[in-house]
């Protein structure tokens, strides 16, 4: 908890930012010592900078399950709020080739927690943010609606959905459920829903398998517990629903078929989990707040993943950039040069590091990539997970079928620290056709500015994740 509070200045001057309709949104400002120290912005950026990166500064709450605590606000309350300021910071390659370099176990945590990345917001326990983020009791729900929802797809992309059902159960008051096996739910059921997890799908010696629980061999437990889910599916108390993913998306907190925009009034609406102590918080820090929340990397798994980028030299703020190949070149048009990457890049070093080159932070599922940036600019400093662990051919999703647990492990371990890093990073740069930028873009620091968060491809709808 805070040592101290300061309470928000109610008739602060409104500022009047527009975005690149030249559409107006005002907002309460922070006091003129809290608000971080504008940047210089990218020419890529100017268009909607003027709105985003200023509420995205801004849009910092607080929440807990304590009866004392009461939601930070961005937004006019009523006389009786309590307001509390607690700004206080200015083809794929064989798995078994993978080798990784692993410290020995005594001085994991003692060199995750030291230096610089210890300060890092994904390197230390939620409980410790400035903005503390308590665990979320999903047993507690009234509503006789129990969710249920399989994983089928890579693992952002339903993180991202698993994010989206969370909080909308949560709003509602109802429990849920993440299946992680094959078959039908119970007997209880009648056998109206049958499962299939792909994520944990594996054909072992012609027979199919699954690697269960899977969420829970790197994260905190998200829904309900199995034991649980059976019990409640046994009373007969509830009515089962599992949601399509375009339920899922059209949901108030989905995307509306849309991950992209830039309409303010969508991307900012105000919106309410009364169960979990928020009230009129603007989307964006709502979902990064609920996230942090909900998505609890397992301690083991985090500090191996934090000293892992400390030891490729983190020091000091850097700049990540994220290249996904693989198995995309099937879905759709990606980039082929590191090019585009390069020249962002530029504009980010002056706008955002004052002309000083920072450490590049490669996160890819193709390490090919890394000599080409080497090649490109060979003055820079280039480093990656591709120097711990190799997918020299990229990831090829379908193909986790038939890895080992000691390979999905390889790749998860790989993929966690890269999530990190990302999300870490003072400046982001990648592209539109991953789940992956979606759910990095939510991991960012509350603080986090849109200016910094930057497409190299841009998306087919124009704008930001909301």
């Amino acid at each position: 908890r805070p040592s101290s509070t300061t309470a928000i200045d109610t008739d602060a001057p409104t500022i009047r930012a527009r975005n690149h309709q030249e559409q107006s949104y005002y907002y309460k400002a922070l006091p003129s010592s809290f608000i971080m120290p504008p940047s210089p912005l990218s020419r890529r950026s100017k268009s909607v900078i003027a709105l985003t990166s200023a509420l995205a500064a801004s849009s910092l709450l607080f929440a807990s399950l304590n009866e004392d605590y009461r939601p930070f606000l961005r937004t006019p309350a009523n006389n009786e709020q309590e307001h509390r300021q607690l700004l206080q910071l200015n083809s794929f390659n064989d798995p078994k080739s993978i080798q990784t370099r692993t410290p020995s176990p005594n001085d994991i945590l003692d060199q995750a927690r030291s230096g610089f990345m210890h300060n890092t917001q994904w390197c230390r326990p939620p409980e410790e943010d400035v903005f503390p983020a308590p665990p979320i009791d999903y047993n507690q729900c009234e509503n006789p609606q129990l969710i249920h929802m399989d994983i089928n797809g890579g693992m952002t992309s339903y993180l991202n959905k698993i994010l989206k059902v969370a909080m909308w159960a949560a709003r509602d008051n109802s429990c849920f459920y993440i299946n992680e096996g094959l078959g039908v739910l119970n007997e209880a059921d009648g056998g109206k829903h049958f499962s299939h997890s792909k994520l944990g799908y594996r054909l072992v010696d012609g027979q199919d398998t699954y690697i269960v629980p899977f969420l829970s061999r790197y994260f905190g437990q998200m829904g309900l517990e199995k034991s649980r889910f059976e019990e409640m599916l046994a009373s007969g108390k509830y009515d089962v629903i599992t949601p399509s993913p375009s339920d899922i998306n059209h949901h108030d907190f989905g995307g509306q078929a849309s991950l992209t925009t830039n309409d303010p009034k969508k991307r900012f609406e105000i919106m309410s989990i009364p169960q979990l102590g928020y009230t009129d918080v603007e989307r964006v820090s709502l979902k990064k707040h609920f996230l942090r929340r909900m998505f609890r990397i397992n301690a083991d798994v985090r500090d191996r993943a934090c000293h892992r980028l400390a030891s490729q030299g983190l020091d000091d703020e850097y700049m990540a950039l994220s290249v996904r190949r693989g198995d995309k070149v099937t879905e759709t048009s990606i980039l082929d040069t590191v090019d585009p990457y390069i020249r962002l890049a530029e504009e980010g070093i002056k706008s955002h590091f004052g002309g000083q080159v920072p450490t590049m932070f490669v996160a890819t599922d193709d390490c090919s990539v890394m000599q080409e940036f080497r090649d490109a600019r060979p003055d820079w400093k280039f480093v990656s997970e591709c120097d711990n662990a190799s997918e020299a051919n990229g990831f090829v999703y379908k193909e986790m079928k038939l890895w080992s647990d000691e390979q999905t492990d390889a790749h998860f371990n790989k993929f966690i620290a890269e999530m990190i890093g990302m999300a870490t990073a003072k400046y982001w740069i990648g592209v539109a056709t991953t789940n992956v930028s979606y759910w990095v873009y939510f991991m960012r620091s509350l603080q986090a500015t849109d200016d910094s968060f930057i497409w190299a491809d841009p998306p087919r709808v124009p704008g930001l994740p909301w």
